[in-house]
């Protein structure tokens, strides 16, 4: 028996329960079989205890917001600790995961999410500011190293499989950087005019696989040990990151998901502007470029390329999306004269 399931059979000792046997079914998820029931035996860290706890307290003001009981030990506590560790245990939830074919129904539970725990904060001009300038700087590093990078591969006679994607690539991504960056110049100046905003309990690490749809058709939300307050954008600017991460596939369907969060929790103007600068932006193949430069990373030649294709794909997925929306933003700003 390895020690993941030694260290598990004796943290089971504190439940009412008899386990008959214990299938690892990811790094930190242990399905228990019992004789007439099944569990998750969830593996996380003692300092993550007081987010969970807080997590289900917010939860539990909302209940048609769907998320997986914890069950108490014979003790009544909720987490059992093992050194750094601690673990908690949970009914082993059968269902069908959520898939781009019905995502549309996780963007509309992820603007409930968003729209029962929203608030309004101020924030300090001079911090905006200091907001602003670190993206902005950040781009600015990101687009310096790109363009040094391509005066480099420029002088060679024979360019790495590497090089010659990037140069195939470099003109679409620069214009998706300085797209990223006007957008990005105007959510500043539409943001400093009221410098307030609003934030939400965000799943953080959102994707489709960390949502469940039950027989009935009720979604639960799952893994939310990171759960955190931030802008409702950082949400739906991850979600369509991990979508859209291989090959092209997105439609004018696809750029609808907005339409279906936002018969929930329309977005400000200053949101929708944020996130199309955030979805216009090359993250992934810029910073591909910065390992392949600086040689940080382990991987071969082909690794590289595989990556960068994924990469390219990934840019121009969401790059249309945000295109699409930012033709319904002037169109609404034209209607609105």
């Amino acid at each position: 028996m390895s020690d993941d399931l030694k260290t598990a059979m004796r943290i089971l000792q504190h439940y009412p329960i008899k386990p008959i046997y214990l299938e690892k079914k990811t790094k930190n998820v242990l399905k228990i079989h019992c004789e007439k029931r099944t569990y998750a035996l969830k593996r996380t860290t003692i300092k993550k205890q007081r987010n969970i706890l807080k997590l289900y307290s917010i939860f539990h003001d909302f209940p048609s917001l769907g998320i997986v009981p914890i069950y108490r030990t014979t003790n009544g506590n909720v987490f059992v600790n093992d050194s750094t560790q601690s673990f908690y245990l949970m009914p082993w939830m059968e269902g069908s995961i959520v898939d781009e074919k019905n995502a549309s129904i996780l963007f509309y539970h992820l603007a409930k999410l968003h729209k029962k725990t929203k608030q309004e904060i101020n924030i300090p001009l001079v911090q905006l500011e200091n907001v602003y300038q670190q993206i902005q700087n950040k781009w600015k590093r990101n687009f310096n190293l790109l363009e040094a990078f391509m005066e480099q591969i420029e002088k060679k006679w024979y360019m790495s499989p590497f090089e010659l994607a990037v140069f195939s690539y470099y003109f679409e991504t620069r214009q998706a950087i300085l797209f990223a960056e006007a957008k990005l110049d105007e959510w500043y100046n539409e943001i400093k005019q009221s410098p307030h905003m609003r934030i939400a309990l965000n799943k953080v690490n959102v994707s489709l696989s960390h949502f469940l749809l039950d027989p009935k058709g009720k979604i639960y939300f799952i893994n939310m040990e990171d759960a955190a307050f931030a802008t409702p954008i950082y949400d739906l600017f991850l979600m369509f990151m991990n979508l859209y991460e291989a090959e092209p596939t997105v439609s004018d369907e696809n750029v609808q998901y907005i339409s279906e969060y936002e018969k929930v929790l329309p977005l400000t103007k200053a949101e929708r502007l944020l996130l199309v600068s955030y979805l216009s932006y090359p993250a992934k193949l810029v910073k591909l470029v910065r390992q392949y430069q600086k040689k940080k990373s382990e991987k071969g030649e082909l690794e590289y390329c595989k990556q960068l294709l994924r990469a390219y794909w990934q840019m121009k997925n969401t790059g249309y999306i945000a295109l699409k929306w930012n033709e319904k933003l002037e169109n609404d700003s034209l209607a609105s004269e």
